[in-house]
């Protein structure tokens, strides 16, 4: 299914803002490195789409050299995923600087194609609003703003991938494939003259089903 990656300076509330939107179950803590490894929840979207959100390990600047390709390698998620989410502290007066190195990281691990929201979260807090209609504003907190994400979510995965019908011919089964590795299976219905899938796929994976489509 589509990959959404939260990514961001540590301790901004990625982890509060993935049980915000999926239900609790990530462990949060007003703390350095309060995740460790990578965690992923399914997120349905409005639409009804159903996406893998991954809340990725926070990261800091000025890390010692002989740590940036240790650490970079904990992020190795994003450079899969269909979106990216930046997540920075609205009340930080440093979160522009670390924005600038959270695209630095990324544009390291060959992101630089892969589209990119940038959330103000922790609005709960006073003197946070921002003025500038690119960034969304969220407080995982209150859950102010979280319709907004979910509704952006869709609009730009709706550019990255598709909801598609197929019937496959028995011979050709091996076609599924890409639905069902990259993207994700809705209906699966084993007919007389085929197998019938609904399901998403993304957009690089449409010509495999070129000619199936009903």
């Amino acid at each position: 299914m589509p990959v959404v990656s939260l990514v961001g300076y540590t301790n901004v509330g990625k982890s509060s803002l993935m049980n915000a939107l999926c239900g609790p179950s990530v462990a949060e803590a007003d703390m350095l490195f309060a995740t460790l490894d990578p965690t992923s929840r399914k997120l349905v979207l409005p639409s009804g789409m159903a996406v893998l959100l991954v809340d990725t390990v926070g990261f800091v600047s000025r890390l010692p050299h002989n740590l940036v390709e240790a650490f970079k390698s904990t992020l190795e998620e994003a450079a899969w995923s269909d979106v990216i989410v930046r997540v920075a502290d609205a009340g930080d007066e440093q979160r522009e600087e670390q924005l600038a190195v959270t695209d630095e990281v990324l544009d390291g691990l060959d992101c630089t194609d892969i589209p990119r929201l940038t959330v103000y979260n922790k609005c709960d807090k006073p003197n946070t609003l921002s003025f500038d209609p690119d960034i969304l504003l969220t407080s995982a907190k209150t859950g102010y703003g979280l319709d907004k994400l979910l509704q952006k979510l869709d609009e730009v995965l709706s550019d990255r991938v598709h909801t598609i019908r197929v019937l496959l011919p028995y011979d050709k089964l091996g076609l599924a494939a890409p639905m069902r590795e990259r993207g994700s299976v809705q209906v699966e219905e084993y007919r007389e003259d085929g197998l019938y899938l609904e399901g998403i796929v993304k957009t690089e994976d449409l010509h495999c089903f070129e000619g199936y489509l009903v």
